[in-house]
């Protein structure tokens, strides 16, 4: 399930992660009437487990996702699996 597109008005990428266990969910925030080609405010990712549970919260409840990933504090080279 792949997923790209703007979502509470954040950007939002999702795939499957290489390691074939979690979902790669990539959350974006740009300011308001900044550039798209220019890099984003911020951004931060966190991957899914990949089961049954995580992907339907991915695909059903993807600005909620968006949401919380936007609310959390991520310190650079951190990784956060979220397990539903």
């Amino acid at each position: 399930m792949e997923i790209d597109g703007w979502f509470s008005g954040y950007k939002v990428r999702s795939s499957p992660w290489i390691d074939g266990k979690t979902i790669y969910f990539n959350v974006q925030c740009f300011a308001p009437g900044q550039s798209l080609s220019q890099p984003p405010a911020w951004d931060k990712t966190v991957y899914v487990t990949d089961n049954e549970a995580g992907r339907r919260i991915v695909h059903d409840f993807t600005a909620s996702l968006a949401a919380h990933v936007a609310g959390l504090e991520i310190k650079p080279g951190t990784k956060i699996v979220l397990t539903a």
